[in-house]
């Protein structure tokens, strides 16, 4: 769990969830709004505890006893009384629940007020939070402060400091006193004289303090990581930065100007707006590599294939357009869930792509 201005936001266990889906009997998927202010505590509790009803309901059309059903949704029935849990929220929570299995988490996305029972859990929505490729490291850096965070399109978290210096002085400590030399001029006095001017040693101070910061993010986070790190702070210190520090995945372009008192939140969206021309080029490559491979008989962009195929463990990898509107029939939404399941199931992977120009559900590569 991590507080950010998201609200709080747990961690979501997804392998879980895959391995729970594999038991027999109805799952019941809870998908309920929430906002980060405490105001709407009670209303968020009240949309859960109504979407029970319904999924009573619909777990009793599906031949489950009274009693049966009472045992998936009685942890669900337990929340909605906990007055604590609903004032600490974020912008969503999803409720996964079955036979001997129950997992309410907080997700920092908006989601529409929705409950289904189905052979499988309703996951097609919580795939942007899941899906390894939406990650990022900023680093705010400036001389009074140093605050390094791990983010994603809809959350950031402030990671330990650790062995990362918090500020100028932490590196530099008691400035030196001017190093000054004299040479006599008759008369008794003597004229002085700097060795190197005050801009000369500022550059050398202000270069020791970005090499101290630069080796010591890269051990933080070690130097073999693929995920990217943007920089926050003056414009002049990108391209020195980048020498000094031997993290490989540096952005090219800065969140320009001192982030002393930028807010977490504000950086994350600074973050993804540098970010988004490098998305939309690796996403236009990548949709182009799969489409050839569908072509060419190494995938397919039938959705009801992409689900078969997954089950039989041959999909490497599963795309799906980020707006979940564009799956807009039952069948597609269904059919998206198995295929979605069974993939992670057999360890491929599972992206969304934020620009979907195709009138297919899907599209996916094979193994085989």
């Amino acid at each position: 769990m991590t507080t950010n201005p998201q609200g709080i936001v747990d961690t979501l266990d997804f392998d879980t969830v895959v391995e729970a889906d594999a038991q027999s009997g109805p799952k019941v998927t809870f998908y309920v709004p929430t906002e980060v202010q405490t105001t709407t505590a009670g209303r968020s509790a009240a949309i859960l505890s109504n979407q029970l009803k319904t999924a009573a309901a619909r777990l009793r059309e599906e031949g489950l006893s009274e009693a049966a059903t009472e045992a998936v949704l009685a942890p669900v029935r337990e929340l909605t009384s906990d007055s604590t849990y609903w004032r600490q929220q974020s912008r969503g929570l999803v409720v996964f629940a079955a036979q001997d299995f129950f997992v309410a988490t907080r997700i920092p996305i908006e989601v529409a007020d929705a409950v289904i029972v189905a052979d499988h859990f309703h996951v097609r929505p919580v795939v942007p939070v899941v899906e390894n490729s939406g990650r990022t490291y900023v680093l705010a850096l400036a001389k009074n402060s140093v605050r390094l965070f791990d983010a994603t399109r809809n959350s950031i978290e402030q990671l330990p400091q650790g062995n990362i210096p918090e500020d100028f002085e932490d590196v530099i400590g008691e400035l030196p006193e001017p190093q000054l030399q004299h040479r006599p001029i008759g008369g008794g006095q003597a004229a002085f004289h700097g060795h190197g001017g005050a801009d000369e040693t500022d550059t050398m101070l202000t270069q020791k303090f970005l090499r101290a910061v630069g080796e010591a993010v890269a051990k933080e986070l070690g130097t073999a990581r693929s995920q990217p790190l943007v920089l926050a702070s003056v414009a002049e210190y990108l391209s020195t930065f980048k020498e000094v520090c031997p993290y490989p995945v540096i952005h090219d372009e800065v969140i320009a100007g001192n982030p002393e008192h930028t807010t977490p939140d504000d950086l994350r969206s600074a973050a993804w707006r540098k970010l988004s021309a490098r998305s939309a080029a690796q996403e236009k490559a990548e949709s182009e590599k799969a489409l050839t491979q569908a072509h060419n008989g190494r995938g397919s962009f039938d959705l009801a294939e992409i689900a078969a195929s997954a089950k039989e463990g041959r999909v490497d990898t599963l795309f799906l357009p980020r707006d979940e509107q564009r799956l807009s029939s039952p069948d597609a939404s269904a059919l998206a869930d198995e295929a979605i399941i069974a993939t992670v199931r057999a360890s491929g992977s599972v992206r969304t792509w934020a620009d979907w120009e195709w009138s297919a559900d899907a599209i996916a590569t094979f193994r085989y």
